[in-house]
């Protein structure tokens, strides 16, 4: 993975087309892919499910490398905030709840989701 991530920042410095991506424009470029993987699936092709999963996420690694190289945020930020997201909404996999259908754990995902926006929203004031 680190050597595909050092191969965007290569291409940033020395591509024309890469150089001029920007949040807003290269968001196109990821609409596209997610949309390729998306017939993908519905056909159920196995080989371009995989091809178009790495497109998606070579946009959205690309994303957050602007985002980088502006000092915004990093992609470890981005990964490290997703994996803790993850742990906090999964209690019934990373702690001491139990949920005993599908159903459940969307629902329980969803209540700590609306917890932690209603914190969220409290701190801002």
């Amino acid at each position: 993975m680190k050597d595909f991530v050092d191969s965007l920042f290569e291409k940033r410095k020395k591509c024309p087309w890469a150089k001029g991506r920007t949040f807003a424009n290269h968001r196109v470029e990821l609409e596209s892919e997610v949309q390729e993987l998306k017939e993908a699936i519905e056909k159920n092709d196995i080989e371009n499910i995989r091809e178009e999963l790495g497109d998606v996420l070579g946009d959205a690694l690309f994303i957050g490398m602007i985002a980088e190289e502006k000092g915004l945020f990093t992609i470890k930020d981005s990964i490290e905030e997703v994996h803790e997201k993850l742990k906090r909404r999964s209690p019934w996999v990373f702690g001491n709840e139990t949920v005993s259908s599908e159903e459940e754990a969307i629902k329980r995902w969803n209540e700590i989701k609306v917890e932690e926006k209603k914190a969220k929203n409290k701190q801002e004031f």
